[in-house]
C-alpha cells in the first residue's frame, strides 16, 4: 500500500492521478480550496473505487495559516505519506490593464510557486524525518523559454523549476526524492479556448507522469517528445525568438 497527498486535485491532471492512484491501489489525499468542489470530488472517487482510502482535505493554498494544519490533517488521514504531488496551478489570461496584469501575475506567483514552496518544504521535511519519500510538482514546457503572450505564467514555471532544482540538492542524502514533471499541452479547463496542439487528455497524462515518478526520473517532459520541442525553444537565438517565438 503506498500514500499519496495530491495538492489541486479537484480537476484536471490532478484530479486524473488521483484516479490513476486509486486505480493503482494506493491511498489518497486530495486538497482543494472549494469545499462543495472537494466533497462532490471525493463523494465520487469513493464511490467509483469502493474499499479504497480517499482523505479530502480543504485548503487554499494561498492561506499561509492553511497550509501546514492541511498537511497534518492528509497525512493523518492517509497514515503515512509516501508521495507528494502539487498539481494546483493558474494560467489566466493576460489583461490589457496594467494594474490588472500585474494582479493576475500575482495571483500565478502565489499559486505556482510560492504555495508549491510552502507545501513541499513541509512535505520534504517530514519525508527526511521519516527516512524516505518523493515530492513532485507539475511545472510545464513553458518554464522552458518564458514566451511573449503570457511571460508571468511562464516566469512562475521557470521558477517553479528552479526551485524543485535547488530542493533537490538540498535534499541529496536524505532519502527524498524530487521530481519536476513538465507537461505540454493537456486538454483541462486551463487550455479552454486555447490552441493547444498534440494535446493529451488528462487521463493519459496521468498514467505517464504516475509511471515517470515510480520509474524515479527526477525530471521529464509528458509526453517525452515535448523535451524535443523544449531544446529548440531554448536554442533559438534571442533575436531570432523575439519574432518568431510562440504566443
Amino acid at each position: 500500500m503506498k500514500h499519496v497527498l495530491l495538492a489541486g486535485a479537484t480537476d484536471g491532471i490532478g484530479l486524473a492521478l488521483a484516479r490513476e492512484y486509486l486505480a493503482r491501489g494506493w491511498r489518497v489525499a486530495v486538497l482543494g480550496r472549494d469545499e462543495e468542489k472537494l466533497e462532490r470530488v471525493t463523494d465520487q472517487l469513493r464511490a467509483d473505487h469502493p474499499g479504497r482510502t480517499v482523505v479530502g482535505v480543504r485548503c487554499d493554498l494561498t492561506d499561509d495559516a492553511r497550509v501546514q494544519p492541511a498537511f497534518e490533517e492528509a497525512a493523518r488521514g492517509l497514515g503515512q505519506v509516501d508521495l507528494v504531488v502539487y498539481c494546483a496551478g493558474v494560467m489566466p489570461d493576460r489583461p490589457a490593464d496594467p494594474e490588472a496584469a500585474f494582479r493576475a501575475a500575482r495571483e500565478m506567483f502565489e499559486v505556482n510557486v510560492l504555495g508549491a514552496i510552502h507545501l513541499l518544504e513541509l512535505a520534504a521535511d517530514h519525508m527526511a524525518a521519516a527516512g524516505g519519500g518523493t515530492v513532485a510538482a507539475l511545472g510545464s514546457v513553458a518554464g522552458e523559454r518564458v514566451r511573449k503572450g503570457n511571460p508571468a505564467y511562464g516566469a512562475s514555471k521557470a521558477a517553479l523549476h528552479a526551485y524543485l532544482e535547488g530542493l533537490r540538492f538540498r535534499l541529496h542524502g536524505t532519502g527524498v526524492k524530487v521530481v519536476t514533471v513538465k507537461p505540454g499541452f493537456v486538454n483541462t479547463r486551463m487550455l479552454a479556448g486555447r490552441p493547444a496542439p498534440g494535446a493529451i487528455e488528462p487521463a493519459e497524462a496521468a498514467r505517464r507522469i504516475a509511471d515517470g515518478i515510480r520509474r524515479g526520473r527526477e525530471s521529464f517532459f509528458v509526453p517525452g517528445w515535448w523535451g524535443l520541442v523544449g531544446l529548440a525553444l531554448r536554442s533559438v537565438p534571442r533575436p531570432l525568438f523575439k519574432r518568431i517565438g510562440p504566443e
